[in-house]
């Protein structure tokens, strides 16, 4: 019983599938699969920890045998637990958010083991922090305005992409910090209605989904003119 947005990773090119959710009693929960999704582990695990009510986890996974999964807690500030041999304790990276986090690893060919973490801040701005691979820098902010229970997404290219104020969709170029381009891509009915996702796809295009105001899900390579409708959900 999940009762926020599931988060979910594959082990670099291996068939191994990890998900988590936010559980009914606040705690993070996990399940995998290492066939692609055929079979998976026959019971949840609980790792603990305490979500704030109505957010999700994020993910990421630098390398086999490697996750970093970061949750609003309960304080407003970003936790941490990882696994690596084994799930370590959760421990607090600070900061205020007010929404889900989004994390990636990697991020446009900087070394590898870097991890980069966004969030909604109270002033409704994207902030981020990343891990250098020996230890993590200060929050500073991207700007932009986010629209209030959103929170960002990130693809490993370093595509940035909210929901504005204005309920429309902006992205911008984390690896370049070049700033907000203003609004890039239009939804087909002009409007979103929770948080959108992002992922780089194989043929080097980020790939972007975003719910519209009627409930359906729409699509879009970001190399392509077009929104393509993916239907409602059950």
């Amino acid at each position: 019983m999940c009762t926020a947005s599931p988060a979910a990773v594959s082990w670099g090119s291996t068939s191994r599938f990890d998900v988590f959710v936010r559980g009914s009693d606040g705690a993070l929960w996990h399940k995998y699969s290492n066939d692609g999704g055929s079979t998976w582990s026959s019971n949840w695990e609980s790792l603990g920890g305490q979500l704030a009510s109505g957010t999700g986890p994020t993910v990421a996974s630098w390398s086999a045998g490697r996750l970093d999964v970061f949750v609003q807690g309960t304080n407003g500030a970003v936790w941490q637990k990882y696994y690596q041999n084994g799930w370590s304790n959760w421990h607090s990276l600070g900061g205020q958010l007010t929404a889900s986090p989004a994390a990636t690893w990697d991020i446009g060919g900087t070394p590898a083991h870097n991890i980069y973490v966004f969030v909604r801040g109270t002033d409704g701005a994207v902030w981020q922090k990343h891990w250098n691979g020996a230890a993590w820098s200060s929050w500073h902010t991207l700007g932009g305005q986010v629209a209030a229970n959103t929170g960002p997404a990130v693809s490993q290219d370093g595509i940035l992409v909210v929901q504005g104020t204005d309920n429309q969709l902006w992205l911008n170029d984390v690896v370049a910090n070049s700033g907000w381009y203003g609004f890039s891509y239009q939804p087909p009915e002009a409007m979103l209605a929770a948080s959108p996702g992002a992922v780089l796809l194989i043929m080097d295009h980020t790939l972007v989904c975003v719910s519209d105001t009627s409930g359906n899900v729409w699509y879009n390579p970001n190399a392509e003119p077009q929104w393509t409708p993916a239907g409602s959900p059950p």
